[in-house]
């Protein structure tokens, strides 16, 4: 056993249950030696870790290093972003691994994930800049490169979650089963892009259509109040709130509610049952939020623009749902929720006549998703950012092509 081979069985282990658990006695048991002789290549599962960062890395850079040369060649912004979605897209449809240790390390860290990236590729002798995967006009958060990017990696993990064997949103994920067989390089080759026409050209909406719309004047409307949530469920979203996700507990929740432990089980089989109610309660009472606003408008580009106000503006309103609600901490809980029917229609009911494929049938998650991302990023700011759905809604329905002018 060497030490590249603890790591690599460390990407794979740990990675099979979203990490989980980071247990060195379970990798020590898949390599079938004992935890000291893992000690005799890492001092500690920290030291561990910190490999796995740096293999990561390395191998991240020896692949992009050569890719960036040519693409910087190309003199137009748009072929340049396009093609680093390709290697984004192709890169981790080739590594699944190293695809789930990046969801993890995107969602753990403190610091803007862009930044920690530009940095570590830095380290490494790999430099570039976001105003070279851009309109020269173009000054407005966020990037194109951020909505190319993130649509990239939201892709790819629908690439494995059907090709491996991941569990979708309604039953949660419980592990990466083993793949059947490798993709092939063809089949790489298609998705990656795939992909990149999805980044060029959005839904395929009309340019004049889209241009057309008042944005600001669809922003003033607003739809009467709603029912409050459950005051159970109020107490749970509280807890979540002040305790974050993982440490909230029955018992904690009991005390905020009034109710003794035994008396909250009468309600709640587990813990998990409880945050699956509450997900479910809340996303229930978003589509229906979102069904009043959409029925203002009779028009679908319009309509899609009042979906995206809708749920931004309640999720800003709930920032503790919005922290909580993050694709990987949804998927390592297990927990059993689905988009609501209501949402789920209206967004895969704008999948573009003209395009078909498995990429087009992600629209119902691609959406929300691309909507949480950036909400999650701009949560530090006092008030909605409505400049930056705008250009989210524009790329959305355009594409890239639509951010020329933004």
């Amino acid at each position: 056993m060497t030490r590249d081979n603890v790591i690599d069985a460390a990407f794979r282990v740990w990675g099979q249950e979203f990490y989980k658990t980071t247990s060195l006695t379970t990798l020590a048991g898949t390599l079938q030696v004992s935890k000291p002789a893992l000690y005799r290549h890492f001092p500690s599962k920290q030291a561990l870790l910190q490999a796995m960062e740096e293999r990561f890395y390395d191998d991240y850079a020896a692949a992009f290093t050569p890719a960036l040369r040519e693409i910087l060649e190309n003199r137009n912004w748009q072929e340049r972003l396009l093609a680093i979605v390709r290697f984004i897209a192709g890169y981790f449809a080739h590594h699944l691994n190293y695809l789930i240790y990046f969801l993890i390390q995107f969602h753990s860290s403190n610091k803007e994930p862009r930044f920690r990236i530009a940095q570590a590729m830095a380290k490494r002798g790999l430099h570039f800049t976001e105003p070279a995967f851009r309109s020269p006009t173009d000054r407005q958060y966020p990037p194109a490169l951020v909505l190319a990017g993130i649509t990239a990696i939201y892709e790819v993990a629908e690439f494995h979650r059907r090709r491996y064997g991941l569990n979708g949103t309604e039953k949660g994920c419980s592990a990466v089963q083993p793949p059947k067989e490798e993709p092939s390089e063809e089949e790489i080759r298609s998705f990656a892009e795939s992909v990149a026409n999805k980044v060029r050209s959005g839904l395929l909406f009309d340019p004049a259509r889209i241009n057309a719309i008042s944005l600001e004047k669809l922003e003033a409307l607003h739809p009467a109040s709603h029912t409050p949530p459950n005051p159970l469920l109020k107490a749970v979203a509280e807890v979540v709130a002040e305790e974050g996700l993982w440490k909230a507990s029955m018992e904690t929740v009991a005390k905020r509610s009034g109710l003794s432990k035994s008396g909250l089980y009468a309600h709640f089989k587990s813990k998990k049952d409880m945050l699956s109610r509450f997900f479910m309660a809340e996303f229930e009472h978003i589509a229906e939020c979102t069904t009043t606003r959409i029925a203002m408008s009779g028009l679908r580009e319009e309509r899609l623009y009042l979906a995206i106000l809708s749920i931004a503006e309640y999720l800003k309103a709930r920032p503790e749902l919005l922290v909580a609600m993050d694709w990987v901490r949804i998927q390592r809980l297990e927990l059993n929720i689905s988009l609501p029917p209501a949402l789920y229609d209206f967004f895969n009911d704008l999948k573009p006549e003209r395009s078909s494929g498995d990429i087009w049938e992600n629209i119902p998650l691609w959406i929300p998703f691309l909507l949480a991302i950036l909400l999650i990023r701009l949560k530090k700011l006092p008030e909605l950012d409505y400049k930056s759905l705008r250009k989210m809604y524009k790329f959305i329905c355009l594409g890239i092509k639509g951010l020329d002018n933004n």
